[in-house]
């Protein structure tokens, strides 16, 4: 079985992009099927022109490059009232337009109150920005069923959908099918150690509800969580791809802050894995 492999757009070399071209031929340096988008990053001066919108889908047709994923990933609690708007309406936006590249999923995380620097803040774990957010993604979910674009979400430690269980309770509320899953995410130097205990959870909540894994490694340096290529940190992927593979194998993986000359290794070492 090969590996449903992706990387976001804007951590390809170069990026952000000038032109088309110029992205395409990055991404296609590597051995890789698919693509989180988040188009703001990944070409410079970007606005939703319908022109280039309808060029970008037609070239990545052409040259077989799947779009796991539109990325319009913003923070629905954010503090300063425009921010919040503006974000929400940019999200329907890109559902707009999902189905123009063949994607029927757009992402994001939840927030901070913390507003740009998404950290943790103590009113993220609160039921009152629990409940926002579960206002939020009802009417997302309700705007995407027009354009048959679903919001796939993300859960992070320090935002308000904090842990495996938290964004269970998201999904059952709102009625969202699909979501993404970043074990590295949900950790901090208290409980990194957790990693393959938070991993086994979502598994066994989600299943194949989980339509996108993010892919990460990471060392602890000087009592911080310090990201570095695949393979050449301590979590756990001879573990995880195995049950990926079995659990759920319609699944994408995206490389996610993967950079530079660490890009090519970590997809050699996620190939080697899946044939082990």
């Amino acid at each position: 079985m090969r590996l449903k492999l992706g990387i976001r757009g804007h951590d390809i070399p170069g990026a952000p992009f000038d032109s088309i071209d110029e992205f395409i031929k990055g991404y296609k340096q590597f051995d890789l099927d698919y693509l989180q988008l988040v188009f703001k990053k990944a070409f410079k001066g970007f606005e939703m022109e319908p022109h280039f919108l309808l060029e970008l889908a037609e070239k990545l047709k052409e040259n077989n490059i799947k779009v796991a994923m539109i990325g319009a990933y913003y923070n629905m609690i954010h503090p300063d009232d425009w921010k919040r708007t503006t974000g929400y309406v940019y999200f329907k936006q890109c559902q707009e337009v999902a189905n123009t590249f063949d994607c029927h999923l757009v992402g994001s995380e939840t927030g901070s109150a913390n507003g740009d620097k998404w950290t943790y803040n103590p009113y993220n774990h609160s039921e009152e920005a629990f409940n926002r957010v579960t206002d939020t993604i009802e009417g997302l979910r309700l705007y995407g069923g027009y354009f048959k674009a679903r919001p796939i979400i993300e859960g992070a430690y320090a935002h308000t959908v904090h842990t495996p269980e938290k964004l269970k309770k998201l999904a059952e509320l709102t009625g969202i099918t699909d979501v993404t899953i970043d074990i590295y995410n949900y950790l901090n130097i208290d409980n990194y150690k957790e990693a393959d205990d938070i991993f086994d959870r979502s598994l066994k909540l989600f299943g194949d509800m989980i339509k996108v894994f993010h892919v990460k490694d990471f060392n602890v340096v000087d009592g911080k969580l310090v990201q570095c290529g695949i393979g050449q940190g301590i979590m756990n992927w001879k573990y995880y791809i195995p049950r990926i593979m079995k659990e759920c194998p319609n699944a994408i993986l995206i490389l996610e802050g993967v950079t530079g000359e660490d890009i090519r290794p970590s997809i050699e070492y996620i190939r080697r894995l899946e044939n082990e």
